[in-house]
């Protein structure tokens, strides 16, 4: 029996002993005691209103309260973006049919807890496992021009801002590197190199001034006197002459035939075969290289039975790993460790590896206090390992100086150092008084009869 109570500007349905609140905004939420619902109803189709009560609620300190089973109303539409974070449409009239699937939820999360000492990237990883887990689900991203990536993930998306796609990328990447969640490849985006937005304008380009005025022409050849040249020059009045012999073209298979095209700048007036493409960024008005574009990979995800273990034995998220510190990058002992074993496998195999270490100096971030320059020394760090390749570590010295050792890697491959060159000067510029600040990176290629204290020093 369906049961719906008022009092105190509180709206509650009561079904089957299970207590749910009607919601329409995040106030109706601040007197209520939410650990005591089972769950609750968004009532309204006012986007922001929905918005706020879906993120006040998943994103909740308490793991039961944000795990809860979330419906919408469904007199109520809401867009598809909005309606991914919840547990879809409930019809009030037959609410009683719903509730077997409110029992399955509550007793999945019943046990459910959250470490005292744990980062808040584990954190996110370890709330989104369990809504996976509680609801049985694949969390399949949805297509949406709401996200700077194109993209919106069920749950963990709302723990991020728009511009913090890469950060969220990274966070299941490591998911599934440590077997807690499985992914199946759904989808490739290309980003901005600068904003890591997806809103990309592509034009053909001019190859010697870049300029997009461009046109192509057909090329014609004469099969008489077997000239070839762009169907401009062949153009008169009342048809095509060909230039050469001044004879007229009249049937194309017969008199002539258009093998291919060129192409002319308007700008410089160069003719080239091949047009050169660049990406321009429709959001912060960067113009890309194809191959500067950021290609991340886009997947739904599901626990594991490894992460299912993880949800209900989390002494393996307490331990601390000696090997990283809390700016995701490997600590400097160890990383020279790796170093010595790089150089060792250098001197057997001749291979290509490189060790590059960025610095800068700036006044203004010098007289920053510690917490301030290790939440610097992560974001650059962030910018920097989404530059990297799989095989690639990380190391950061202090807040202005890092490590990169790249093994494998061809001189020809190290384009992706600028690339993080461009971005750490246009994060510190953008953030500072300085005009421009200039990141200074030296690339040592590594020998067999290197000495790796010479790259410390």
């Amino acid at each position: 029996m369906l049961n719906v109570l008022k009092k105190s500007n509180s709206r509650r349905i009561i079904q089957d002993g299970y207590s749910f609140l009607l919601v329409s905004h995040t106030s109706e939420l601040q007197n209520e005691e939410l650990a005591y619902l089972d769950g609750f109803i968004i009532d309204t189709d006012t986007i922001t209103n929905a918005n706020d009560i879906i993120y006040s609620i998943r994103t909740h300190k308490n793991i039961q309260v944000s795990l809860s089973p979330l419906f919408v109303n469904s007199i109520y539409k809401l867009p598809k973006e909005v309606a991914i974070h919840t547990d879809g449409d409930v019809e009030l009239n037959i609410f009683s049919s719903y509730i077997q699937r409110v029992i399955t939820i509550k007793k999945r999360i019943k046990n459910l807890t959250v470490p005292k000492a744990i980062s808040h990237e584990k954190l996110i990883q370890l709330k989104t496992m369990a809504f996976s887990y509680s609801r049985n689900k694949v969390l399949t991203p949805i297509a949406t021009r709401e996200s700077y990536i194109g993209y919106e993930f069920p749950f963990i998306s709302l723990f991020y801002k728009k511009n913090e796609a890469i950060s969220l990328l990274r966070n299941l990447e490591k998911a599934v590197k440590e077997n807690s969640l499985s992914v199946s490849l759904k989808d490739y985006v290309h980003l901005c190199k600068s904003c890591s937005g997806n809103y990309l304008n592509f034009r053909e380009c001019c190859p010697k001034c870049d300029s997009i005025d461009i046109v192509a022409n057909d090329m014609v050849h004469h099969f008489v006197c077997a000239h070839v040249a762009p169907e401009k020059d062949f153009k008169v009045d009342d048809g095509l002459a060909c230039p050469k012999c001044d004879k007229n073209l009249r049937h194309i298979g017969i008199d002539y035939d258009k093998p291919s095209s060129i192409y002319s700048c308007n700008t410089c007036n160069h003719e080239f075969q091949n047009a050169n493409m660049k990406a321009l960024c429709l959001d912060c008005e960067t113009e890309n290289k194809l191959d500067e574009l950021l290609e991340k990979t886009i997947g739904s995800y599901k626990i594991t039975e490894i992460g299912e273990q993880v949800l209900f034995n989390q002494e393996s998220t307490n331990q601390p790993q000696s090997e990283t510190i809390s700016v995701g990058s490997m600590n400097t002992s160890l990383f020279k460790i790796i170093v010595n074993q790089e150089i060792k496998r250098i001197e057997v195999t001749q291979g290509d590896s490189y060790l590059a270490k960025i610095t800068f100096e700036n006044k203004q971030l010098e007289l920053l206090n510690t917490d301030l320059k290790l939440n610097l020394t992560k974001e650059i760090s962030s910018i920097i390992q989404s530059y990297l390749k799989a095989s690639d570590i990380l190391s950061a010295e202090k807040f202005n100086s890092y490590y990169i050792l790249l093994p494998e890697t061809k001189e020809n491959q190290l384009e992706r150092l600028e690339n993080i060159q461009y971005n750490l000067s246009k994060l510190l510029s953008d953030n500072l008084s300085d005009t421009q600040q200039e990141i200074k990176i030296e690339i040592h290629k590594i020998l067999g009869t290197d000495n790796s204290n010479t790259y410390f020093e």
